[in-house]
């Protein structure tokens, strides 16, 4: 039993990856602690970030229509309520496709955030023949979204800054934090034996891409490699 569960382990934990789109400006490779979900990088430009949306949502009111274009389109109202939600809820987000965090890094300029305003602004300039776009200051949004160096962060799945109780993905963590959750799971379903629980494996593996949301601070030495775009 062992033996499969830490072959298991070595190949979807130990010897797969995690990686995150992101700007190297907003990673501090001189501090000990690279990454913090405790702290919002976007603390200081909150209240900048806010008093644009409730201008953006005065104007929408006062007559602002347009759609906002990139790899879809969508109406204002529902890209600047995107936007505001996500300001609400910031978080650090990995994924196992290493693909999709290089497209982030590139096309969402490592933030989702940034990006839309940056949309916004792009949107807005194609409508400025309304007369509510003369309020609307766009070089300070510019400034917010100006030039980025894009990077992906490599970090291995076993990394202990994503074990918590509140993860629902079975293939990340130590090994004795992978263990412990098969044995919680086998408990739940009465039965530990060989061909119940190389089911079960094969069952939670079968996702091939899926994202995580950084739960512990990530530390320097964690980092498998910075991967420069």
């Amino acid at each position: 039993m062992d033996k499969i569960l830490r072959c298991h382990w070595e190949q979807m934990v130990h010897g797969a990856y995690f990686y995150r789109g992101m700007s190297l400006n907003n990673l501090n490779l001189q501090d000990p602690i690279v990454l913090d979900p405790a702290k919002n990088p976007y603390e200081p430009i909150i209240p900048l970030f806010m008093e644009y949306c409730q201008l953006l949502t005065l104007l929408i009111e006062s007559g602002l229509a347009c759609n906002v274009n990139d790899f879809y389109v969508e109406p204002l109202p529902r890209v600047l309520g995107w936007t505001i939600r996500d300001l609400k809820n910031p978080g650090i987000d990995f994924t196992t496709n290493y693909a999709d965090a290089a497209s982030y890094a590139f096309n969402y300029a490592g933030s989702q955030i940034k990006h839309n305003f940056k949309l916004i602004v792009s949107s807005i300039h194609d409508h400025r023949q309304q007369e509510c776009f003369n309020k609307i200051d766009a070089q300070r949004f510019w400034e917010l979204t100006r030039s980025i160096q894009p990077i992906v962060v490599k970090v291995k799945r076993s990394c202990a800054a994503f074990q918590d109780d509140s993860v629902q993905e079975l293939n990340c963590g130590s090994y004795e934090f992978f263990l412990n959750r098969v044995k919680k799971e086998a408990m739940v379903n009465g039965s530990f034996t060989v061909d119940k629980i190389t089911f079960f494996l094969h069952q939670r593996s079968q996702t091939n891409n899926f994202n995580i949301r950084l739960i512990k601070p990530l530390l320097k030495d964690a980092i498998e490699e910075v991967i420069t775009l």
